[in-house]
């Protein structure tokens, strides 16, 4: 699915955040989208997922075959900051959840759930608890619990904040591996993330965007 911005433009009171903002996400990549703490980032994916409205200017969702519709959040997979797991439920379980919720059956949850752990390097850890998981390891049980929603967007918002370095490496293959899965966009500051990314669009307060 292509994301298309048009002219946005928002603001928190006397605060403006971003103005005048365009870009095309293009499917099939991950793009990255990057600024400092407080440049609007973070803000923007919301907006782009449906979460936050837009003061002006709109985003608009193209499918394969040339429709359009408005943003909204049943076509979005949002990976949160430290993934957001269920610390008393297995790495399965948890990935289970986003599949259920889509309204797919037990058994065939679990083996979306199963599929996708793989897919992550995950499947000698499905059975773990989440409270013994490492951050690298939740960040990944994260991303999978996105793919078996099986939505077509993925957006991840500083998916390696609290990950050293060699767990944020993880993440960068992990993105580049499954770009075919999914349009993924990450808002991050992180170096090694927005090296990985096929798109960088840069995200500046109170201007519109530029690539990187």
């Amino acid at each position: 699915m292509r994301v298309e911005i048009q002219d946005a433009s928002k603001s928190f009171g006397d605060v403006l955040v971003f103005d005048g903002f365009s870009c095309t996400i293009e499917p099939g990549q991950v793009t990255a989208l990057v600024g400092p703490s407080g440049s609007g980032k973070s803000t923007l994916l919301a907006a782009m997922a449906g979460f936050q409205r837009l003061d002006s200017g709109r985003v608009i969702y193209e499918h394969a075959d040339g429709t359009t519709e408005p943003p909204s959040p049943q076509h979005v997979a949002w990976v949160p900051q430290g993934a957001n797991a269920l610390g008393a439920r297995t790495a399965i379980d948890n990935v289970m959840l986003s599949a259920l919720a889509a309204g797919a059956g037990l058994e065939t949850a679990r083996r979306a759930a199963r599929d996708q752990l793989e897919k992550v390097g995950m499947t000698d850890r499905m059975d773990t608890l989440a409270k013994y998981l490492s951050g690298g390891e939740l960040q990944r049980v994260g991303f999978a619990r996105a793919l078996a929603a099986k939505k077509p967007l993925i957006f991840a918002d500083e998916p390696t904040s609290s990950l050293d370095a060699a767990n944020t490496e993880h993440v960068a293959e992990l993105l580049h591996t499954l770009r075919e899965s999914a349009t993924i966009v990450v808002a991050t500051h992180d170096p090694r993330l927005v090296e990985s990314a096929r798109h960088v669009i840069q995200v500046r307060r109170g201007h519109g965007s530029r690539p990187a």
